[in-house]
């Protein structure tokens, strides 16, 4: 799609755009199907510098803080959507283009809000949104998630994975002090990760996947989404530390990008038993 225009319902509100979107996706978040009175919404992103209104200026409501979306005051047909968190683009519905069929979504994004009755083949990725964690929930979905990710290492490091000591108290703990985000999908978790600021860096503990949805990208997705919160808090670093008889792990770390720095050893250790990685933001 090399540019395009685009119309409400009546004709009312129409506009024009220069070039190829930066991005083409469906959204299942739940503010967005409230907004269009469907499953899942069609949107493609736009550089506000190639974008142009062409005919009536559209009505705006600021649905939620920092989010504005546009739609025509006479039809009510919605026409856009613009958020503070990214004030260079704007995001048109994908179904108001002149020519509809020129669009060609890659991916389908907050699928952990999608609805159950919602079954699609498209072959398309799905991409998650991770969740922050309060302290104030039930914590036993999560803490029984990390517990099943880590088994496999009983028998195998030395000494035994703090794993065993964690408690629902400790994890809800750990929300409220630090960072605790899961993935989870029609109110089952997925995926989680614990992250606490440290003085230069993200630490990113009990990075977990679920059974049966690894190697789906989850965990490529939570790290993502730690990097975002390292640079939010002007942290040029994350880090992450793994036994050191867990030479798989050591290899999925270095091909996200992260590199050995050192080791530690555990009290009554005289040799290393972790290694710390790092990866800069």
């Amino acid at each position: 799609m090399d540019g395009g225009t685009g119309r409400c319902l009546c004709g009312a509100v129409r506009y024009a755009f220069e070039g190829e979107p930066d991005w083409q996706v469906h959204c299942h978040c739940e503010s967005c199907r409230r907004a269009t009175a469907a499953p899942f919404t069609s949107f493609l992103g736009i550089t506000r510098e190639r974008f142009r209104w062409t005919g009536k200026a559209p009505a705006t409501y600021a649905s939620s803080p920092g989010v504005t979306r546009s739609f025509c005051p006479t039809c009510g047909t919605q026409m856009a959507y613009q958020t503070e968190a990214r004030p260079a683009g704007i995001d048109l519905y994908a179904a108001t283009l002149d020519d509809p069929a020129a669009y060609r979504p890659t991916a389908h994004v907050h699928w952990n809000e999608h609805l159950a009755w919602v079954r699609l083949a498209d072959g398309l990725p799905v991409l998650c949104t991770p969740r922050r964690l309060t302290g104030a929930e039930d914590m036993a979905p999560i803490l029984n998630l990390i517990r099943e990710a880590f088994a496999y290492m009983d028998g195998i490091v030395d000494p035994p994975s703090s794993v065993h000591r964690l408690t629902e108290a400790a994890l809800a703990e750990q929300a409220r002090a630090g960072e605790v985000w899961v993935i989870d999908e029609l109110g089952v978790p997925l995926g989680c990760m614990v992250l606490t600021p440290r003085p230069g860096r993200l630490h990113i503990g009990k990075l977990a996947v679920a059974a049966g949805h690894r190697r789906k990208g989850l965990a490529r997705q939570l790290l993502d989404h730690a990097a975002a919160r390292a640079r939010a808090l002007d942290l040029p670093l994350l880090e992450m530390q793994s036994r050191v008889e867990l030479t798989g792990n050591h290899a999925a770390f270095e091909a996200m990008g992260f590199a050995r720095t050192g080791t530690t050893a555990h009290p009554g250790y005289d040799r290393p038993t972790s290694i710390t990685f790092r990866r800069p933001v």
